[in-house]
């Protein structure tokens, strides 16, 4: 059931872009540092969405990559803590009396 879900939604959008894209075909100027280019109004919205979902993955990434460095470090400490640990509960009591 899922499965046909998003067959339908993946269609629907689908669709839905392609007539936005048959809707909109007027040349825009991209004017940048370096330069200009002439192109279509679909396409400089579709490479704007592709753009911003590749640089919201990158920051995913990196946020991930940090969170699994934090994750090694403190299992690093754990493992110092937990030897420590029980080194100390070998060791006997000396009573003071």
């Amino acid at each position: 059931m899922r499965r046909i879900l998003t067959i339908i939604i993946f269609s629907v959008v689908f669709t839905l872009g392609a007539i936005f894209s048959a809707k909109n075909t007027h040349e825009v100027m991209i004017n940048y540092y370096l330069g200009s280019i002439s192109m279509p109004l679909s396409v400089v919205i579709i490479l704007s969405i592709v753009i911003g979902l590749f640089l919201g993955a990158m920051a995913l990434v990196m946020s991930g990559l940090r969170r699994r460095y934090e994750i090694s470090q403190l299992q690093k400490k754990l493992t110092i803590s937990e030897q420590e640990l029980n080194s100390l509960r070998i060791l006997p009591i000396k009573d003071p009396h």
